[in-house]
């Protein structure tokens, strides 16, 4: 599972702030894209950043690659 939480403490959110700063992050749609292998629109991005945040601010734990391939099954089935 390659779940996306929020930090249990500022310690940890610490430790995520350098590793991003250090270039240790991707942004999300170029994770959107290494996990569908196609390039996402800003639609589709947007969609998966609000449904990250409510996990945030609802403190639930996601599994980010199950959801992208969720979301996106439901939007080839509208297109």
């Amino acid at each position: 599972m390659s779940g996306v939480r929020k930090p249990k403490d500022d310690a940890k959110k610490l430790r995520a702030r350098i590793a991003i700063a250090q270039g240790k992050g991707r942004t999300l749609a170029d994770f959107i894209e290494d996990t569908l292998k196609e390039k996402p629109d800003e639609e589709f991005v947007e969609a998966v950043r609000n449904r990250i945040e409510l996990a945030h601010g609802q403190e639930e734990t996601i599994d980010i690659v199950a959801l992208i391939k969720e979301m996106s099954e439901i939007q080839n089935q509208w297109a």
